[in-house]
């Protein structure tokens, strides 16, 4: 019974990580389960979460014989289309991690070019951003001069009415100027 119980406590230790085989003492077995349960993501077509468990594998077991596959593979899945919060900016630092790791020269090749793509990509999402502020800077601008031009214009119809009003004050004057001016002379 207190055998049992020992195997229990041992077995619960080690699932939770606590124990003399957790995958801190044994990287290679934490990396190989982290990667199955990445793997398995992927199949199921959860590509956000298998990137980001590809990404933890590369950044907490960068000495494991699974680091390139696992860099490979994040730099990849955030690069994809289906992947539905796609990420620039994390294949980009992906596939330069991989760039880094010993390949050969075709593997190589295709990923400067993966490397150079996404680098032009990145420039353009910082154009197409710094076009846009502009854009809405320029929409703001243009509102503000509208609203100035609409008060411009009623200013100015109301100084137009106030002309054709003393327009016709300064007729009324010189008629009854003129009526005056006749009846004086006879």
């Amino acid at each position: 019974m207190r055998q049992c119980l020992w195997t229990l406590v041992a077995a619960g230790m080690t699932l939770s990580g606590c124990g003399p085989f957790a995958p801190e003492r044994f990287p290679e077995t934490g990396a190989a389960y982290r990667m199955q349960l990445a793997d398995s993501l992927e199949r199921e077509g959860k590509f956000q979460s298998a990137a980001l468990q590809y990404a933890s594998v590369a950044e907490e077991f960068p000495r494991s014989s699974f680091y390139p596959p696992a860099v490979r593979r994040a730099a990849l899945l955030y690069s994809i289309s289906p992947f539905s919060a796609r990420n620039d900016s994390a294949a980009y630092r992906w596939y330069v991690a991989y760039l880094s790791l010993p390949m050969k020269k075709p593997e190589r090749e295709n990923v400067r070019v993966s490397v150079e793509l996404l680098h032009r990509i990145l420039r353009l999402h910082a154009q197409i951003e710094q076009i846009s502020a502009a854009g809405d800077s320029l929409t703001v601008l243009t509102k503000r001069q509208s609203a100035s031009l609409n008060a411009d214009s009623r200013r100015l119809q109301e100084l137009d009415l106030q002309l054709q009003n003393a327009q016709a004050e300064l007729r009324k004057i010189k008629e009854i100027d003129l009526r005056l001016s006749k009846s004086r002379i006879r």
